[in-house]
């Protein structure tokens, strides 16, 4: 099985839409079947579409050219393989707790459409947050926010697995680091959107 990335997303509006719209983004049937939304109904809740997978319907005449999404759809929406929410709601967006699981990779395909989507409702809506490779290589932190901006980092130290053994706080000086890094490309995003606007001339 692949490398699992977990990415832990914050996502920075002050608008009660943005929230909603991220309930609808990662909607997924609650009857019990299933605990968190897969990569398949994250693409049918942006595009409106209503595929499945093949074991997972009792359509007699499943065919993947027309049920399951084109490597295109897939590639430009999600990217990894396969990628799963972790989805908590909450009345503003900095309340909403999203994490997800993927393969191999930060999928960043799905956090530039979610940047796009989110920007429809309020145009200043830009998201942050974390990475980290089950064995921690890599690990890093990104910033998607207006203009199309983007900036993604690995963090340059590398995990010690002894270390993490003998240190009792080894992983939570490691995470706080992780969130130095979020912090330090967020404001390099501030730095940039003050310059834009005192600046327009340096962007046409």
């Amino acid at each position: 099985m692949a490398n699992e990335m977990r990415t832990y997303v914050t996502v920075h509006s002050d608008s009660e839409k943005v929230a909603t719209r991220l309930q609808e983004i990662f909607k997924y049937d609650d009857s019990g079947k299933q605990y968190e939304a897969t990569a398949l109904d994250v693409i049918n809740n942006l595009e409106g579409t209503n595929f499945t997978y093949s074991n997972e319907t009792t359509k007699e005449d499943w065919s993947k050219e027309v049920d399951f999404p084109s490597n295109e759809l897939w590639d430009s929406i999600i990217g990894p393989k396969w990628m799963y929410v972790e989805y908590d709601h909450g009345d503003l967006p900095e309340y909403c707790n999203v994490v997800l699981r993927s393969a191999w990779s930060v999928p960043t395909s799905f956090l530039e459409r979610l940047r796009d989507e989110l920007q429809k409702i309020d145009e200043n809506c830009y998201i942050t947050g974390t990475y980290e490779d089950e064995s921690y290589d890599p690990s890093g932190a990104f910033v998607y926010g207006k203009f199309e901006y983007d900036d993604i980092e690995d963090y340059d130290e590398e995990y010690d697995e002894d270390e993490s053994y003998e240190d009792d706080f080894y992983n939570e000086k490691w995470q706080e680091s992780l969130v130095e890094l979020e912090k330090d490309l967020e404001k390099a995003y501030i730095e940039y959107l003050k310059d834009r606007e005192e600046n327009p001339q340096d962007y046409e």
